[in-house]
């Protein structure tokens, strides 16, 4: 071999390591960008981590240690305290406080550069007592509000703590330039690819070395787990951080299937795939000669029938994807195959087309990966569903509005699914309430500001506000509020929007164009139904509220026309696309489509304490308007509870006042408005009123 040659070979193979190197380097740094140093990200996979059984057993213990650190008499309760503990771990309400903690913990550890690794659960005895019905009430009551829960106590410690936030801190600093170094390491292989005399052999060396990579990936997951078994003494503590350790790691499977069809491309050349693709043809139709390959033949395609019965879609999904890679590897080859023979000696006239072909593959792979996403964005949106029903029944499409009873939810917003809501009023969020059938919203809207780390209510008059919601979520839930409003991080990022909460963002927020979108997006695949909308607008004027439903798309779909009798036949509103009626508590302004809600609605009292409170006189509005809301709930500090739901939103009881009401006050009801709408039959006799 000539000198000038070696020397080319020498600097193609540098050009090579340092590349993958490279990659390599900025796909971890990607990675730990993604999941770790991102704050929210990182929060997530927190909240996430406590699903795990693992996790959930060591923090209802450390829970239980801190309620009865706080109260020593509870000692010989700790049984029932630890059972109501795990209750409170499994729910949504202490995700939420989980993510908020994680959050602060991350701003400290990588903003603020603190050395204290604190994790603390703060307001835990108020999250306790609202969502423990497991425990005597007797004993409820007696479990301090200020309990404070330190989730890292005998980690922060840890020497090897000590050495590694350090390390972590320098990372996350340099993290940013994660895409610089994917970038860099792609940009050497293709000058090592432009440069060679054999691009094949290269290409295959680095597919090796890419499905290796993406095969130690998942392998990773399970060592660490068992690094962290070794090292950590208290078994209960190690069990629950390699269940930490797996979460954050859950997308690391995804990421070794991305590498592992890069290197699958990458080896086409020197894989003759038609001629394997064609051998596999022959393998499934033609039985082999010896009797070990018929049977390992017959044991395969027995497995393969099992597995498309049992798991058909995932079996589709991933043999498409396995197809995906073989036909984009065959392409990738045919294209190289222009300049190079498989042997990987240049073809005659290749160095002229060589260049072509590499702005070519460049070219295309990025406008399939255009392509892909705009493909998987189609395939996510649900089909529209053709019916000649209106709001689930033919026999409802000639009925005026005002003949029609709609099921409807009672603080809509505040669900026990989603994350950041303390307090929830309801099971789950506007969109599966959609799905469920509830097609009545009772909303409240309020300013707010983003922080990164929770939403800042605009509040002009504390003392007013603290006034106005102590009745509602208690002097305990307001100070909860208040102390979680000291702890938000972050400055507010751009103007003020409008959010939907009960009382206090702080407690749980969703922006109020995501609501309307979201309502959008279901009257565009749902074509054939009604909603109603009651905003309990507190100081948010209306013209933001208009601003809202235009953003959202919601504005096609709002009803304009009168709000007296004679109403619209739901048939009339869906054929001609105004099929929300919007209405305000407070202040509706001189935007043409928002109605002040009592010159419309009738309605019954809503601060009812006990089920004996219950009563169908006028309430706000007296008895002008044309509609009737019937609310129907009973009010408890800080939260409802889902026992008085089951017992008030079972059918003879609501269904006996819902006829108590229709003689007293001569309507039918319109919004049949309820706590935790899927406990009890609220659907069954919203049925049977609509018949």
């Amino acid at each position: 071999m000539s000198e000038p040659s070696r020397i080319r070979r020498s600097a193609v193979w540098l050009l090579v390591t340092s590349g993958l190197i490279l990659v390599v380097l900025g796909l971890v740094l990607t990675y730990a960008t993604h999941v770790v140093f991102d704050r929210r990200s990182f929060a997530d996979r927190a909240a996430r981590s406590v699903r795990e059984p693992a996790v959930a057993s060591l923090l209802a213990d450390r829970i239980s240690q801190a309620v009865i650190r706080a109260n020593r008499d509870l000692s010989g309760y700790r049984p029932l305290i630890y059972f109501g503990a795990r209750a409170v771990v499994s729910s949504e309400s202490f995700a939420s406080l989980m993510r908020a903690s994680a959050e602060t913990l991350h701003f400290v550890v990588f903003a603020q550069g603190g050395e204290d690794l604190l994790l603390n659960l703060e307001d835990g005895g108020i999250l306790l007592r609202s969502v423990m019905p497991v425990l005597p009430p007797q004993l409820a009551e007696r479990i301090p509000d200020d309990v404070v829960v330190d989730l890292t106590e005998g980690v922060a410690s840890s020497r090897a703590v000590e050495r590694v936030l350090p390390w972590m801190r320098e990372v996350a600093s340099r993290s940013a330039a994660a895409w610089w170094v994917l970038a860099g390491g792609g940009l050497l292989l293709l000058l090592a690819v432009t440069a060679s005399r054999t691009p094949w052999r290269i290409g295959r060396e680095t597919g090796w070395l890419l499905i290796f990579v993406a095969l130690t990936l998942p392998i990773l997951r399970g060592v660490g787990a068992a690094a962290i078994h070794a090292i950590v003494d208290d078994r209960k503590v190690a069990d629950a951080a390699a269940a930490v350790w797996r979460t954050f790691l859950a997308d690391a499977v995804d990421w070794a299937l991305v590498l592992g069809g890069i290197g699958v491309v990458l080896l086409s050349p020197s894989l003759a795939l038609g001629g394997k693709v064609r051998a596999a043809g022959r393998w499934l139709t033609t039985a082999p000669a010896r009797p070990l390959a018929r049977l390992a033949r017959a044991a395969g395609l027995i497995a393969g029938g099992y597995a498309l019965v049992v798991w058909p879609r995932a079996v589709l999904e991933l043999a498409t994807s396995v197809a995906g890679v073989v036909v984009l590897a065959a392409g990738v080859g045919a294209l190289g195959g222009l300049v190079f023979r498989f042997d990987g000696e240049e073809r005659t006239g290749g160095a002229a087309l060589r260049p072509a072909v590499i702005v070519a593959t460049f070219v295309l792979t990025m406008v399939g990966g255009a392509l892909w996403i705009v493909a998987g964005a189609r395939a996510a949106e649900p089909a529209v569903v053709v019916t000649d029903a209106c709001n689930g029944s033919a026999a409802l499409c000639d009925r005026p509005l005002d003949r029609v009873v709609f099921a409807t939810t009672h603080n809509s917003m505040s669900a026990a699914d989603q994350p950041r809501w303390f307090f929830p009023a309801q099971e789950a969020d506007v969109a599966a309430q959609l799905g469920d059938g509830i097609r009545g919203f009772q909303i409240d809207a309020h300013y707010g500001h983003d922080t990164g780390s929770g939403v800042l209510t605009v509040i002009h008059d504390e003392g007013a506000a603290r006034r106005m919601y102590e009745g509602v979520i208690g002097k305990e839930g307001v100070d909860a509020a208040f102390r979680i409003r000291g702890r938000l991080l972050g400055q507010p990022r751009g103007p003020q929007r409008v959010y939907l909460c009960h009382g206090f963002c702080e407690l749980g927020a969703v922006e109020l164009v995501a609501v309307f979108r979201t309502m959008r997006d279901f009257l565009r695949r749902h074509p054939g139904e009604v909603l109603i909308v009651v905003i309990q607008d507190e100081d948010v004027a209306p013209r933001d509220i208009a601003r809202a439903a235009d953003e959202s798309g919601l504005a096609e779909r709002i009803y304009r026309g009168p709000v007296t009798r004679p109403w619209p036949t739901l048939r009339w509103m869906i054929e001609h696309r105004q099929q929300v009626l919007i209405v305000a508590e407070n202040q509706a302004g001189d935007v043409p489509w928002y109605h002040p809600a009592f010159e419309v609605f009738q309605e019954t009292p809503y601060d009812v304490r006990a089920v004996t409170d219950f009563s169908c006189r006028p309430w706000r509005g007296g008895t002008r308007g044309t509609l009737f809301q019937l609310n129907h709930w009973i009010t408890r500090v800080p939260a409802p509870r889902p026992s008085d739901a089951a017992l008030v939103n079972s059918h003879d009881f609501l269904m006996r006042r819902v006829r108590a009401c229709m003689r007293q006050r001569h309507l039918r009801p319109t919004l049949l408005a309820v706590d935790y709408y899927r406990t009890g039959d609220l659907f069954e006799v919203v049925d049977e009123l609509n018949q």
